[in-house]
């Protein structure tokens, strides 16, 4: 009987050792935990919430600092390239204005160039033409003595008078045709004695008002323009005192 007692109590002390070796102890490890999108899963099975949204906001921050960063670089370059296209308009208006007076001077001393020339061309030709017509004085003097000649003539037939005519004609229409180019005769006659057109051929005693006058013309003088070709060669009267 003892030793029934015995088994039971081995078998007891067994099944108490079993049990205590099944239940969990207070060092016992925590369950396995899976860790998903904004939730966690046990190893039983129970899920768990997780709050991911610091780390969200963290991100979104960074991201937002990026763009940031990025939209202020594309400004720089935005405010780089107005500031190079303003500077470009400002040269080529520049050169434009520079090109413009450049131009400007150009046609200026171009239009100076071609008066002066053309003032020196006229100037030349205004003299040659009074050198031309200085050379004519002495044939239109000849024609007009010719003239006076025969007119003093009492034997004046009919083939004189023609001849005449004709020789006063000629003289009358090459002395028109002098003046047509620019001939003008000095006064003389009556006028004051001036030596800048008249030449004084001899003094005679007059009255005393005509004291300095021309008396007498005895070859007429021309101008030519403002050019005096020859002085008018006369007489003058001188009063007594």
């Amino acid at each position: 009987m003892n030793s029934n007692l015995g088994n039971q109590e081995q078998g007891q002390s067994a099944a108490e050792a079993q049990e205590i070796e099944d239940q969990p102890t207070g060092h016992a490890t925590e369950p396995e935990v899976i860790v998903t999108d904004k939730r966690r899963v046990t190893s039983e099975g129970e899920v768990i919430p997780v709050d991911l949204e610091p780390d969200s906001q963290e991100d979104s921050a960074s991201e937002q600092a990026e763009a940031f960063s990025e939209v202020e670089i594309l400004q720089a370059k935005l405010r780089e390239t107005e500031e190079k296209r303003i500077e470009a308009e400002r040269q080529s208006r520049d050169f434009s204005d520079r090109f413009r007076h450049a131009q400007a001077k150009l046609r200026a001393e171009t239009d100076e160039q071609r008066a002066r020339l053309q003032r020196t061309f006229d100037q030349k030709l205004e003299a040659a033409r009074g050198d031309v017509l200085a050379g004519l004085l002495d044939t239109l003097d000849n024609l007009k003595r010719a003239v006076a000649a025969a007119e003093k003539n009492e034997n004046k037939n009919s083939d004189f008078v023609a001849l005449l005519d004709g020789v006063r004609a000629t003289a009358q229409m090459f002395e028109a045709r002098m003046q047509g180019l620019g001939l003008s005769a000095v006064p003389a006659m009556g006028e004051e004695f001036n030596p800048e057109v008249h030449e004084a051929v001899e003094i005679v005693p007059v009255a005393k008002d005509k004291d300095n006058q021309v008396i007498e013309e005895f070859q007429t003088g021309y101008r030519f323009g403002d050019r005096l070709l020859r002085p008018a060669r006369v007489r003058v009267g001188r009063a007594n005192e």
